[in-house]
């Protein structure tokens, strides 16, 4: 076994570990805002929430989604989906509830 070859696996369990904790985090990270759109919904108040704020963060998602896609970053496609319905709900809650 060459040593370069001996490298790459000695690696992988490390990288695989660091794998799963980028799905686990793709799926965190965006509902870290839930939240906010629990509060909007229940309170039917959006009082202090910009909709210019969210309205970026979907549009400029929507780059990040296609970053995602062109290099075939599974876990970053997944986190930028959610975030987008994320995203949709915070928007359309400020429409209903202004």
């Amino acid at each position: 076994m060459s040593l370069d070859l001996h490298k790459h696996l000695a690696k992988k369990p490390i990288k695989n570990s660091i794998d799963r904790l980028m799905v686990l985090a793709a799926i965190a990270h965006p509902l870290t805002a839930t939240p906010q759109v629990y509060d909007i919904y229940t309170n039917k108040s959006a009082a202090g929430v910009s909709l210019l704020t969210w309205l970026c963060f979907m549009l400029l998602g929507l780059v990040f989604l296609a970053y995602g896609i062109v290099h075939r970053l599974k876990p970053y496609i997944l986190t930028q989906i959610i975030w987008f319905a994320v995203d949709a709900l915070v928007v359309i809650g400020i429409l209903l509830y202004r």
